[in-house]
């Protein structure tokens, strides 16, 4: 099954200056500080206060629109030179 992109958007931010062996209150505070918005508001996922320690990097996004009809293959064959990235949420 080809990789499908589910939602396109525009990058608002990218924060990897994320603290090894930080604690889960000192990264809420620096998530904050880097993107003006609070963690528990805009981070989801069930396993998200466990697998923090996990992620080396936070990306925003804004604008999302979904294009289930467009195939990652698709994108980097019609736009050659760009990067099209596939990021796993979570």
């Amino acid at each position: 099954m080809p990789h499908v992109a589910v939602a396109a958007g525009k990058v608002a931010g990218v924060w990897t200056e994320v603290p090894e062996d930080a604690e889960l209150a000192e990264i809420k505070a620096a998530f904050a500080n880097s993107f003006g918005q609070r963690w528990e508001d805009v981070v989801v996922g069930s396993d998200r206060d466990a697998l923090f320690r996990f992620w080396e990097a936070y990306v925003g996004v804004v604008d999302l629109k979904p294009h289930p009809e467009v195939t990652v293959a698709r994108l980097r064959e019609e736009n050659p030179g760009i990067p099209v990235l596939e990021v796993l949420l979570g």
